[in-house]
Formats: C-alpha cells, sequence, structure tokens
C-alpha cells in the first residue's frame, strides 16, 4: 500500500458500492487502511471489527485487518497495560503463522515505544518497499533512538518525516515531538 492518499479515497468511492463483492471488500480494508494512517484510530477499529464479524470475508483479509486493529487499538489507548496487550494478542485468529508472529512482535515493539516508553529494537534493521510503511519504520526508529538518548538521530529521522504529508498521523505525531524538543 503506498501513499497516494487521494487515490485512496478515491479508490474507497469507486469501489465501496461496485456490483463485485471482492472489489467491495477490498475498499473495506483499504478504507481501515486509510483510517488507520491518518490516525482516525476508532473508525480503523470500528470498520475492522465489521468486517471480521462478516463470514463472507476471506481469511486474508481477516488477517490484515487483525494485524491493523491491534495496532490502532495500542495507539488509541495509551493506558492499556501489559496484560491487556498480552489479552490482545492471545485472541488473535491470523492463519498465517509467519504473519500472526511478526503481527505480535510488531505489537509489542509499538506498545513498548509509545505506552511503555522502553527501548526496543524491533524496527532498527526492518525496510519495505512501500512509503508508508518505511515512513512508519523511521518514526519508531526515531522513537527508539530518542528513549535510548540518541536525540541527533531521533532529530533528524523526525525532521524527515516532518516534510511529509500533514494528513498522516506519523507526520504530526513527529512535529509534535520536534516541537516539544
Amino acid at each position: 500500500m503506498d501513499m497516494d492518499l487521494a487515490s485512496l479515497k478515491q479508490y474507497i468511492q469507486i469501489n465501496k458500492n461496485a456490483r463485485s463483492s471482492k472489489l467491495q471488500i477490498d475498499a473495506k480494508v483499504i478504507n481501515v487502511m486509510y483510517f488507520y494512517m491518518i490516525g482516525d484510530f476508532d473508525s480503523a477499529i470500528q470498520n475492522s471489527q465489521e468486517i471480521l464479524n462478516d463470514n463472507k470475508v476471506k481469511q486474508q483479509y481477516k488477517n490484515i485487518l487483525q494485524n491493523y486493529m491491534i495496532r490502532s487499538t495500542i495507539l488509541s489507548r495509551q493506558n492499556m497495560d501489559r496484560e491487556e496487550l498480552d489479552s490482545l494478542l492471545r485472541g488473535l485468529t491470523i492463519s498465517d503463522a509467519a504473519f500472526a508472529e511478526k503481527t505480535k512482535n510488531l505489537s509489542r515493539a509499538i506498545y513498548d515505544l509509545t505506552i511503555a516508553h522502553q527501548s526496543n529494537d524491533y524496527f532498527e534493521n526492518d525496510s519495505h518497499d512501500y512509503k508508508y510503511q518505511q515512513l512508519e519504520i523511521n518514526y519508531f526508529q526515531a522513537m527508539n533512538a530518542s528513549i535510548k538518548g540518541d536525540i541527533t538521530r531521533a532529530t533528524d529521522l523526525l525532521n524527515q518525516l516532518s516534510k511529509e504529508d500533514d494528513t498522516l498521523y506519523i507526520v504530526r505525531m513527529a512535529k509534535n515531538i520536534l516541537a516539544s524538543m
């Protein structure tokens, strides 16, 4: 999923009422991703839950939706404790074992960096071909660097992020962090 937000919105609008149920589901899943990217986590969670309750939705979509739902939950609930996170992770029904493990590790890393304010090197050797995912990796690398006291690296990464589209949650957060430094 790359970053042209206007095209994503257009795709969602065109296909949400398409004749093809596959296109409708695609549009719904992409809508969840869009909500996540812009930081509307409540909508991402709500839409994920609605789609997950549809028995006609293929498991591969459900896997993706669970990933976005748990990440949205972590980022929207700053008072979550580790036990609650572990309970959410135990409740995952992701059918692909490797993707399930990746989702768990990713979720723990996001929790550590955003709620527990503990360093976590999960993102340090990670990269992605898609721009948004790479920006998100950079954001979490900046948070990790800041927690570890490497303010120069954190500032460099946040400055790079701050040049991106303000519609993105991670860009707004990067700017807020820079303003408070």
